[in-house]
């Protein structure tokens, strides 16, 4: 029977008030007991053999509940309540502490159990019996009647009662179902003042005084009067009533505050909306509108609001800001019209995308009647500003220019050249392969921008250096690191391919591996970007000291990042390059492989080398600019540099500014979106592209594809020095790139400036968050944790990338999965990078505008994943997908993104027949076909397919007829990239015929156990231009080339096969085109044909582990020599361990 029944209040003595409060504080104790059932709540169920996640989550919000009936009682009880005022509230703690002390008791004996007596107690922590209700009530009103000031020692108690009502609004935006949009508004508004009112505690301006003090209390009693409301006036099925709205005398007590101390405060633009490419918006939003217009269901729930009449006046308000774009700058009149177009185009999207997930248009302010008179008045004003002004009509429209293809083509400038330095490597080498036989480090030192990084890469390419070391490894550490990730990337260069396990050992193990590899050789490691000594100091045991001669390189900005210990020299600090060698590489990036200089160039030569003073970063972005312009504007933009210190980091910042002003405005958002990432990241170019694609940044044209346009805009970057390319694919192309340090920085900034973006790292960054309330992207690089105890809620984010800080926790997806609802706007969700185990969060389900979505874990993907009807590109690590698969009309890019090089989609293969085609896939990677009778009919799902990656098992009984061992890959006319593998351990010939797309530009096959003499299938593909035969492709000792072959091919690599000879007696004309062949493990291989030394196209041989090779190799090398190639390169390496 709960105690509240029946009891007399009139005898409270003040002694039992005592005794209450210490039940109290140990009800306080049992919360901070509860965060150790969290933390080992998972190893006690495993042993239990009972689901637990539920349990998990309940436990977490008893402990916020608990932590909210402890903060409530300190709050009321210093300032003006009698202690006879709280009565029912004590008794009522005291039956919540008794209950909370069974339950700790309960779990320690039947842990099975546990759920419902935390649930019951989930019901009665919360005060809603009338007597106690009206206790609480009444405390609030009478704390804020009272006079007595709020002091210093306040603050905390203060404090404590703030974040306990930040967590109530936090799980009212949860548990609660808003389809007003005014409700919503003014309680996201209520949440981000509290968020706001949580920062000024935590950094205490001068401002913040007793006035401030006793403000903050008033607005602590009004908003938990609010609350408290709300709670019991919720109806049973979780809806709002529309009497519920926040109190406006508390929000304009929050705005006060923030006036109060705004001095001390970031101030925020009252135009919250992106800057970034208006025009590019309007001109998606526009197409967007009309894609509408094919939906049935769209159109229906659209039906009441004047869409059209809005998207015919959008459009001729886009025509305007067309003409007015260059205008603009420097006028406020017409930079006021073009603020409040950009501003309804924004509010039109928001207010579209919100009806279409069901939320009511109930405000007059928000509506779409609002919008026309909006739109009407700017039509008036737009009119009188064109009349007054006398805007030539046929102004030039930004529409050309957005659409305007780059005028360098597709080839980057080389960003792996490294000019001058050449004293400085030398001294390095020396350093490294002289002196003492024992360990020592090299740090070397110098300004952001100064090439510290590009020396490191030049020496560890270095030909005597590779030849030296046996093992090398680079690793890239940066201000934020993990040591247990440090290792990976240690291991994974000394060995590229690793068992599974690998990934799953702990820290210590990880260390003890590294030292196990590297025992008895001699190594290099390099560790860039070093920013404190403690790396060293926690890795320092992985590296023996075998009196070898080892050592390691340190890049860093920093000069004190070595213990004097294990600095043996002093650091090695980087000058800054002479005038002839910023001059020279001026040129080679600029003008690479050209002796004849344009005379505009050599005219400047004085200017630019003085004005850029030795920076190489600063050179590489002059270049950048430069090569984009008409020679003839060059010497007045130099000259416009040329009074500026370019080389102090504020001259850096100056010429960043400088290299985004010229940047046209489709490629600035492409560039802004690097700083979501966290530094140091190697973006994959294929996800870049699809994400710029997605947001909408890129757009079809009649001519090429938006992916196509997508990676225009990216060679446009590489050619401005603004990205650079990690990696290139094999016949030309991006896989992966990366920003400087530098830039990305400014990326970051620029962005949070403009309200393109915001990206948070930490929970400092995360607890003190004040964002725009449009925010329209948010990434976070966090731990899930931080992330959870945060309470981020942005309705209007149409963007959240999530990146792990830290190493992954055992079930980091927990408390994730029921807060994306408050994200329900979503077209870009990317959680690629936490493990989600076998969890699909439901609540994703919901997110029907979603149209990138990446999860990582053997997640089962539920049927209702065909809710999301404009998913474009799904990036999964799941072993199987639903049948409803089929129904995702608008999906372009289907992917795999499991960590290990086996694995792969089972794509489902009940009614086949009835299941309709995905006409728009463009990219299918890494799927597993198991069922041979079926193969057919699947690849037929796929009829406009680009790149297609699949794995296939062998048939369970022999083909009836011959036609069924025929393997149709003909079935796309638009097909140009093929990966196909058989299991190893086959160990016979694959039982098949290959048809060939003839479009195919690509292809990787492996596994297949076929004869030589059955490559003739792809020999003669007329579009071939690379070809990588790996594990068992191919079996036999001798490749004879008998005819003609390989008319296109650019790139050859031939890996782990069992060859020993490869001739072409009867075809001396094989490979007219081919530039780069790479040999790799085929350890018997030793003839390759002679007439390699005729291709003339040839560049480069790289050879790995082909000890009987060389031979070959070396006279191959010879003949192009002979005939003048003085560029040939063969590059040798071996990844086996040498002693």
């Amino acid at each position: 029977m709960n105690p509240l029944t029946n009891w007399d209040w009139g005898f409270i003595p003040s002694t039992l008030l005592v005794w209450k409060l210490d039940c109290l504080r140990t009800l306080w104790k049992f919360c901070l007991q509860s965060q150790k059932w969290t933390s080992n709540l998972y190893s006690k169920a495993s042993k239990t053999g009972f689901e637990s996640e539920d349990l998990v989550k309940s436990v977490e919000v008893l402990k916020e509940r608990l932590k909210f009936l402890k903060n409530f009682v300190g709050f009321v009880t210093q300032h003006g309540v009698e202690d006879g005022q709280l009565g029912p509230l004590f008794v009522h703690t005291e039956f919540i502490t008794a209950n909370a002390a069974r339950l700790s008791f309960t779990w320690n004996s039947d842990p099975s159990s546990t759920s419902n007596h935390i649930t019951d107690l989930l019901h009665k922590i919360i005060p809603t019996e009338s007597q106690v209700h009206e206790t609480c009530v009444l405390a609030l009103i009478t704390s804020k009647a009272s006079r007595h000031p709020y002091r210093d020692s306040d603050e905390p108690m203060l404090r404590d009662f703030l974040e306990s009502l930040l967590c109530n609004i936090w799980s009212i935006l949860k548990s609660c179902t808003f389809r007003m949009i005014s409700f919503k508004f003014q309680l996201q508004i209520l949440w981000e003042g509290f968020r706001y009112l949580r920062t000024i505690f935590k950094e205490k301006p001068k401002k913040f005084d007793e006035k401030v003090r006793d403000l903050t209390g008033l607005v602590l009693c009004d908003a938990g009067l609010h609350l408290f409301s709300l709670s019991l006036n919720a109806t049973n099925d979780g809806f709002i009533r529309e009497m519920d709205l926040v109190s406006p005398d508390l929000l304009e007590n929050i705005n006060l505050i923030k006036l109060t101390v705004a001095g001390e405060c970031p101030e925020t633009s009252p135009f919250n909306f992106p800057r970034t490419n208006a025009l590019g918006f309007i001109d998606f939003l526009l197409k967007y509108m009309t894609d509408l217009t094919s939906s049935e269901a769209s159109l229906a729930a659209l039906a009441n609001h004047p869409v059209q009449t809005i998207q015919k006046d959008l459009g001729f308000l886009r025509s305007f800001l067309g003409k007015i774009v260059e205008m603009r700058n420097g006028d406020e009149e017409l930079q006021a019209v073009w603020d409040r177009v950009v501003e309804v185009a924004y509010t039109v999207e928001f207010l579209i995308d919100s009806v279409l997930v069901g939320d009511i248009l109930d405000s007059c302010s928000l509506s779409f009647d609002s919008i026309v008179e909006e739109i009407e008045s700017i039509k008036s004003e737009a009119s009188k500003i064109f009349d007054s002004k006398r805007l030539d009509v046929k102004q030039k429209e930004v529409t050309k220019r957005l659409n305007q293809i780059p005028t360098q083509g597709s080839k980057p400038i080389n960003n792996d050249v490294v000019v001058g330095f050449e004293d400085e490597a030398t001294s390095i080498i020396n350093r490294l392969t002289r002196g003492s036989r024992h360990v020592q480090i090299v740090p070397i030192v110098g300004m952001p921008g100064l090439g510290k990084t590009a020396l490191a890469k030049k020496v560890y390419n270095d030909s005597s250096i590779m030849s030296y070391f046996y093992t090398r490894a680079w690793c890239t550490v940066s201000q934020v690191y993990v040591v247990k990730n440090l290792l990976l990337e240690i291991l994974t260069c000394i060995e590229s391919k690793h068992s599974e396990r690998i990934f799953e050992m702990s820290e210590e193990d990880l260390a003890a591996e590294v030292k196990k590899r590297l025992l008895r050789t001699r190594y290099l490691i390099v560790f860039d970007d070093v920013w404190d000594m403690e790396v060293w100091n926690r890795l320092e045991a992985s590296f023996p000291n075998d009196g070898n001669g080892s050592r390691v390189i340190m890049t860093s900005r920093l000069r004190d990042v070595v213990p004097q210990d294990n600095l043996h020299q002093e650091p090695h600090y980087l000058r800054q390059l002479t005038h002839d060698e910023s001059w020279n590489l001026l040129k080679e990036k600029l003008c690479p492989g050209k002796d004849l200089l344009p005379s505009e160039l050599s005219e400047l030569r004085t200017q630019i080398v003085e004005m850029c003073q030795g920076l190489p970063l600063t050179i590489v972005i002059l270049a950048g600019i430069l090569a984009n312009m008409d020679p003839s504007g060059w010497k007045g933009e130099v000259q416009s540099l040329s009074s500026r210190n370019v080389s102090s980091t504020e001259q850096c910042t100056t010429t960043l500014e400088l290299s985004y002003k010229h940047l046209p405005d489709n490629l600035k958002p492409c560039f802004l979106y690097f700083g979501g990432f966290p530094e140091d990241h190697e973006h994959t170019g294929k996800r870049l592209i699809w994400l710029w694609v997605t947001e909408g940044f890129v757009q079809a044209t009649d001519l090429k594809s938006a992916e196509d346009v997508a990676n225009d805009y990216m060679m446009d970057l590489i050619n401005r020095s603004l990205v650079m390319v990690s990696k290139h694919r094999s016949i030309g192309g991006v896989k992966t790139c990366c920003i400087h340090d530098l830039l990305h920085e400014f990326c970051v900034e620029k962005a949070k400036e403009e309200n393109f973006l915001q990206l948070v790292r930490g929970y400092d960054e995360l607890y003190t968050l004040n964002v725009p309330r449009y925010l329209r992207r948010l990434c976070i690089n966090s731990t899930t944790k931080d992330f959870n105890d945060s309470r981020l809620a942005f309705p209007t984010v149409r963007c959240l990338l999530f990146f792990v800080h830290g190493t992954r926790e055992l079930y980091p997806w927990f408390g994730l999965s029921f807060n994306f609802h408050l994200f329900k706007l979503l077209r870009v969700l990317d959680l690629s990078q936490i493990n989600l185990k076998d969890t699909f969060p439901r609540e994703i389900e919901l997110l029907v505008h979603l149209r990138y979505l990446a999860i990582l874990g053997d997640v089962y993907i539920p049927s209702s994943i065909a809710n999301l009807q404009n998913l474009e590109t799904f990036l999964a690590s799941s072993r199987s997908l639903p049948d409803t698969v089929w129904n995702l009309k608008k999906l372009r890019h289907l992917v795999w993104i499991g960590q290990f090089s086996f694995g792969g989609f089972r794509l489902p293969t009940e009614n086949l027949d009835k299941s309709p085609q995905l006409c728009n896939l463009d990219t299918l990677s890494r799927v597993r076909i198991f069922s041979w009778e079926n193969r057919d009919k699947i690849f037929k799902k796929f009829p406009n397919i680009r790149k297609l990656k699949c794995e296939l098992t062998a048939p369970h009984h022999p083909a009836k007829e011959k036609s069924d061992n025929i393997l149709a890959l003909d079935f796309s006319s638009r097909l140009e990239s093929l990966s196909l593998r058989v299991p190893t351990g086959f160990g016979k010939p694959y039982p098949v015929e290959f048809h060939l797309s003839l479009t195919v530009r690509k292809l990787t096959l492996s596994g297949f156990c076929l004869p030589w003499s059955k490559i003739s299938a792809v020999a003669n593909l007329p579009n071939l231009e690379a070809l990588k035969l790996l594990r068992e492709a191919f079996v036999g000792e001798t490749w004879d080339l008998e005819a003609e072959e390989f008319p296109e091919l650019r790139f050859l690599k031939l890996a782990s096969l069992d060859i020993v000879k490869w001739t072409a007696i009867e075809c001396e004309n094989s490979f007219p085109r081919l530039q780069k062949l790479v040999l790799e493990k085929c350890c018997n291989l030793e003839e390759i044909p002679s007439s390699m030394g005729n291709v003339s196209p040839l560049e480069t041989i790289e050879v790995s582990d082909c000890p009987n090779s060389a031979n070959s190799v070396n006279e191959i090398q010879e003949e192009q020599i002979s005939m003048g190639n003085t560029g040939f390169k063969v590059i040798t390496s071996s990844r086996r361990r040498r002693s």
